[in-house]
This record gives structure tokens, C-alpha cells and sequence, in this order.
């Protein structure tokens, strides 16, 4: 379907502002993609958005799903979502991303639902709790048992590192997939199409 010729050339790095992606969803010519992992998307997540993990991304499966309508990918800050566009421009289909994320869009007042997971803790501040954990224990075992163990502190702070740069965390993935993050059904774009995580 032929994008509004004005949209398209205002956006060059395909990144829509939050009042440009609602009038696309309104008109019924977009989607919300939320790139995040299924337990940041169940604690909060834009309505009316499906989810797509970046993690487990499939153009093809999301193809089938979108018809005419064209995705605008979204995460918390907008980093993931750009990759995600990125993967689903170079197989030449159309597309965009929601600029500054989720964060942004709470940030203006724009609706949002909420359902409450199995821990009322998101997985990002669970994340930050456990590493936190990992590297105080570490320093500690390299204190008092043996110097050897400040390897492992360092390991974690390069993860945090690429996390932070990259967007993405392996860590969060891991904890998002614990039982107490999990419980809540929730819209997913999956190898069948459309369908629910438990």
C-alpha cells in the first residue's frame, strides 16, 4: 500500500513522532510492532500493539501477519527498534519506528495498558537488581577467598556495556523468561501467526 507521499519524504530515517504514528494507525494503514521481550510488553505496552521480540525477529512471519498495513516497530528508547526496521527494510518491504520509544510516548500522555505479570518488579529493574547482586558477591569472593574472582565482575560490567550500547541484554531476555514473568497472556506475533504466550 502506497504511503502518504509527504510522511515518507518528512521522514527520511523512517522515525515517526508519536502524533504521526497514531494518524497512520487511525487511518488503518499501520501497526504497532513492539520489539521488546514478551515480559517488558506485558508489564506495559502501547494499545493496541502485538509483540515481536527482537530476539526471536522473523520478517517473514510478521509479513503474513501485516496484510497492507505496514509496521512501526517500537521498544522503550528506540534503539531496538531501529535494528528492527532496519532487518524489515533490507528485504525492500516498507516500514517505521516510533522515535524515543515507549518512553516518549508515556512521557506525552499517549495511552498505554498495563497488566500486571506475575512480579510486580519489571524485568529491566529485576536485571539491574541481579547484576548488581553478581558483581557486589564478586567483588567480595575477589576480596576475602581469592583475587581471581574480579574476572567476573569485570565480565559482568562489559555485558552491562554492550547492553547499554547495543539495546539489547541477554541477562533481561534470561530473566524474562522465569516463571513469575510469563504468567499474564498476551498478543504475539508467532511462527503461526497471531497467537498468545502463557
Amino acid at each position: 500500500m502506497a504511503m502518504e507521499k509527504e510522511t515518507v519524504q518528512k521522514n527520511l530515517q523512517r522515525g515517526l513522532s508519536n502524533e504521526e504514528s497514531r494518524a497512520l494507525i487511525e487511518r488503518g494503514q499501520a501497526l504497532l510492532i513492539d520489539v521488546r521481550e514478551h515480559a517488558e510488553f506485558k508489564a506495559e505496552a502501547i494499545s493496541g500493539a502485538l509483540s515481536h521480540p527482537l530476539s526471536t525477529f522473523d520478517s517473514e512471519t510478521l509479513q503474513v501477519f501485516m496484510g497492507k498495513r505496514v509496521p512501526i516497530f517500537y521498544c522503550r528508547t528506540g534503539i531496538r527498534s531501529e535494528e528492527a526496521l532496519q532487518r524489515w527494510l533490507k528485504e525492500e518491504r516498507d516500514g517505521f519506528h516510533l522515535v524515543e520509544g515507549i518512553r516518549n510516548w508515556t512521557s506525552a500522555g499517549f495511552e498505554v495498558r498495563t497488566r500486571q505479570a506475575g512480579s510486580r518488579i519489571d524485568v529491566m529493574r529485576q536485571t539491574q537488581m541481579v547484576a548488581g547482586s553478581l558483581i557486589l558477591s564478586l567483588s567480595c569472593l575477589a576480596i576475602f577467598v581469592n583475587s581471581l574472582f574480579w574476572i567476573g565482575s569485570v565480565a559482568i560490567g562489559l555485558g552491562l556495556f554492550h547492553a547499554g550500547a547495543s539495546g539489547t541484554c541477554g541477562l533481561a531476555t534470561v530473566i524474562s523468561w522465569l516463571p513469575w514473568n510469563r504468567r499474564v497472556p498476551v498478543s504475539v506475533v508467532g511462527d503461526a501467526g497471531v497467537g498468545s504466550i502463557s
